[in-house]
């Protein structure tokens, strides 16, 4: 199928990723073609698609009897195998295509409401173990669902949310040691500046989950009339426990529903979360269209295919892991490193003796890594964060207790905290 508006080729889409990546020259068009447009190589007769490879998928539809291809390459970036490309080639203009990245996603057409989707596509076990997890995250904190998505969007609110989602991104690179390219500053500026755009025009949603007005999980996703894309999700991995990625994305499906939305498109990336709600894999594939009378196209076109085959064998074998270790290496300055917690527990007798320990409160950013500590305390004993007391013990800065309804814990950690070593 091909959407009827793809927010990847809309006035705000291309305006803004010109202003960006393109010095605000316009893009180009071509009558041969129709739905896309370019923007040209420096040096040689080389159109790429305006967006390049930030797009989540675009389409296009090629007209007979118009010849402006002449002398000419054009490379399209990730066209879904699910799309309905209308490829007409003539004895001059010819088509090659690479199969890329693996993309997953669920066609929800096959079912009447998100409870049909749950008992038709898990088994028993699996419904009760998603509805634990969404019992247990909301009886453990004060949790609120928000879509940023439509023109009643603040400007204030959407900020909030999107300064969080950097933070968010930050601390799950840094644990995995790999590099974000959106995290870098050109990057990020453009896409604050495109997802509000978009947002107000229905085009973009950003999904929120807080806990206590602090968001803990932000999905970035685009919107077309019967798509809804995945983006770029991140959640806060101290509430990992809870599976939160996941509800989000059992949340998605509900909203797809209620939206009128077909398909729920989980795009790039091959991982298990994704095997796991997706009813159907598909291929993004490279494009290149080109004039086969002109031998410099064609030597131009042989090139972009045999380059991107040699991508896609790299990826096959995750060499694109180990590069973005090393890029992330190579910037590592930027982070602040990643060291796993050492410390031990102890459970206690709720009447313990709170002479000489001081409360403490551990959203604090002195206290964010025992943050992660607490959350794991209330995810074992069953227990709500507006029960919770955190002590330290006075006079060290190594020694915390957590004081729950019904539990208490003492924890001890054998070296200083990263984040309180940092701040002194």
């Amino acid at each position: 199928m091909s959407p009827i508006k793809n927010p990847f080729t809309s006035q705000t889409f291309v305006s803004i990723w010109l202003k960006h990546f393109n010095h605000s020259k316009e893009a180009l068009t071509f009558n041969f073609i129709e739905g896309v447009s370019f923007v040209k190589n420096k040096y040689l007769p080389l159109y790429v698609n305006t967006g390049k490879n930030l797009t989540n998928g675009i389409s296009y539809t090629l007209n007979e009897n118009k010849t402006d291809y002449r002398k000419k390459v054009f490379f399209l970036y990730d066209i879904p195998e699910y799309y309905q490309v209308n490829n007409i080639v003539t004895e001059s203009l010819k088509l090659k295509t690479t199969q890329q990245y693996k993309g997953f996603l669920v066609n929800l057409k096959k079912f009447e409401n998100s409870d049909d989707y749950l008992n038709k596509h898990f088994s028993s076990n699996s419904r009760w173990k998603i509805r634990k997890s969404k019992k247990r995250l909301e009886s453990s904190f004060n949790i609120k669902y928000d879509v940023l998505y439509g023109a009643e969007t603040t400007k204030n609110n959407f900020d909030f949310a999107f300064n969080y989602f950097n933070i968010l991104l930050k601390k799950r690179f840094t644990e995995k040691q790999i590099n974000n390219h959106y995290l870098a500053p050109r990057k990020w500026k453009y896409l604050q500046e495109l997802i509000f755009a978009m947002i107000l025009d229905k085009q973009a949603a950003l999904f929120v989950i807080s806990s206590d007005n602090t968001p803990i999980s932000i999905y970035l996703n685009f919107v077309s009339d019967k798509i809804l894309y995945s983006a770029l999700p991140v959640f806060d991995t101290d509430y990992s426990k809870f599976n939160v990625g996941y509800l989000d994305n059992l949340k998605h499906i509900e909203w797809c529903f209620e939206n009128n939305i077909e398909i729920f498109d989980f795009s790039k990336g091959d991982y298990d979360y994704k095997k796991r709600l997706a009813n159907k894999e598909y291929r993004f594939n490279f494009h290149i269209l080109y004039d086969a009378k002109s031998i410099r196209a064609k030597v131009i076109a042989n090139g972009i295919l045999l380059f991107f085959k040699i991508k896609q064998k790299l990826r096959d074998k995750n060499m694109h892991i180990i590069f973005h270790k090393i890029v992330y290496f190579l910037k590592g300055k930027k982070y602040n490193k990643y060291t796993p917690l050492d410390f031990e527990t102890e459970k206690l007798d709720p009447n313990f003796n709170k002479e000489k320990l001081i409360p403490i409160d551990f959203n604090e950013q002195e206290y964010a890594e025992l943050k992660k500590i607490v959350i794991d305390f209330l995810y074992k004993n069953s227990e709500s964060v507006n029960n919770v007391v955190v002590f330290k013990l006075e006079d060290s800065i190594n020694t915390f207790y957590i004081k729950g309804n019904k539990t208490t814990e003492k924890i001890v950690f054998n070296k200083l905290l990263n984040s309180i070593s940092n701040n002194n």
